[in-house]
């Protein structure tokens, strides 16, 4: 019996509970493994659509658990440690997407509707709108999909959500659609927006269907804490 105790508590002092901040991460890497595994026992994808739909799964897996997660749990001093680890999980399952994204890339540059629908287009975009370790691929996007919108090809809100993001993230000016988001006294606002006035005639312009206040009311604002 003592014997008994003593190898169970060896153990566990051998092999001690992860911390609350492993378990987070650890949360993020499950999901991923799930998506995964849910993929595994599918059939073989049947075409280029089918595997940008899986993708797309895969890009989002890692994003909506770190959605469900309370940070506020762990130690102040924790939360920047434990956020640097999960985007940092994120990000290396982003490279992963967006290198096998480039080997589906059809020849003319981008995923034209009417060949591979919405759902795989959406997938596709999802994907590139997370590069922002990809200037090149973001922009070269940004060029065939303001093409492509024009002949009815791509959604007029992916092209705008891409317009702003890189707006924001590499030319450092106002986005033009209002896409972007944040935190400001405790409400979702956008961010560095350009002509606020007409934002809503712009949005009107490239075919989405929500004004910027419409837009604005789907992001919680109990999630948005402080003032940037």
């Amino acid at each position: 019996m003592i014997f008994g105790l003593l190898l169970f508590l060896a153990i566990v002092s051998a092999n001690p509970a992860p911390s609350a901040p492993e378990q987070l991460v650890a949360q993020i890497k499950a999901a991923y493994a799930e998506v995964e595994a849910e993929n595994a026992k599918l059939p073989p994808p049947a075409n280029i659509s089918e595997k940008l739909i899986r993708l797309g799964k895969l890009d989002q897996a890692g994003r909506m658990a770190y959605m469900k997660l309370d940070l506020s749990t762990l130690p102040e001093a924790d939360r920047a440690s434990v956020q640097h680890q999960i985007f940092a999980e994120i990000g290396r399952h982003d490279l992963r997407y967006q290198n096998e994204l480039k080997t589906l890339m059809p020849s003319e540059g981008w995923f034209r509707l009417s060949v591979y629908g919405k759902e795989a287009a959406r997938a596709a975009f999802l994907i590139v709108q997370h590069a922002v370790n990809d200037q090149e691929l973001m922009r070269n996007t940004l060029v065939r999909l303001e093409k492509l919108v024009a002949e009815g090809e791509a959604e007029g809100q992916a092209y705008a959500m891409l317009y702003d993001r890189t707006a924001l993230e590499f030319d450092h000016r106002p986005q033009r659609y209002g896409t972007q988001v944040k935190c400001i006294s405790g409400q979702w606002q956008p961010n560095e927006l350009e002509d606020p006035a007409n934002v809503n005639e712009r949005r009107k312009s490239i075919g989405m269907t929500q004004t910027i206040e419409q837009y604005l009311q789907m992001f919680d604002d109990s999630q948005c804490a402080g003032t940037v």
